[in-house]
């Protein structure tokens, strides 16, 4: 009796010990995913409240972005951080950031032909988040195989 009441004891200790794993692991999905988002929302508000039409710093590829494309680049970068895929998520929200400061720096096209000036940051911008998302699931897969080969 006594053996039997050591082994349910140890079964449960084991159950304790992997669900206080598990509540970490979720922890950590929270979190990344809260940063994310939180870095996505801050994008937002700064350029609603700066960069967007009619505001005093206008610029193109921030007010572009913000209107069509945001919450679809946050959800792609947010997602995979609930899995477990933190990098990618921290490398996509940079790569966002760099695509609009490179699109609006570089996107500026002067034409001879009308309307004679052609802004082409959305496609920078584009270009720099899909590389971003490229890097990020390599370098997740190359962390997933590390991780395999430590273990």
């Amino acid at each position: 009796m006594l053996a039997l009441f050591k082994e349910r004891n140890l079964d449960l200790v084991f159950c304790l010990e992997v669900g206080e794993i598990k509540k970490d692991r979720l922890k950590r999905k929270l979190f990344y995913a809260a940063i994310t988002g939180m870095g996505y929302v801050i994008i937002y508000g700064i350029c609603q409240q700066y960069f967007d039409i009619g505001q005093q710093y206008y610029m193109y590829t921030p007010s572009w972005t913000l209107r069509n494309v945001l919450w679809f680049a946050a959800l792609i970068s947010v997602t995979p951080s609930l899995f477990g895929h933190y990098c990618f998520s921290i490398i996509t929200l940079t790569g966002y950031i760099l695509g609009v400061i490179a699109g609006e720096m570089f996107g500026g096209f002067k034409s001879h032909i009308p309307p004679e000036y052609l802004h082409y940051g959305w496609v920078i911008w584009g270009s720099v988040y899909i590389l971003s998302s490229i890097i990020g699931i390599l370098v997740e897969v190359l962390i997933r195989q590390r991780h395999k080969t430590v273990t």
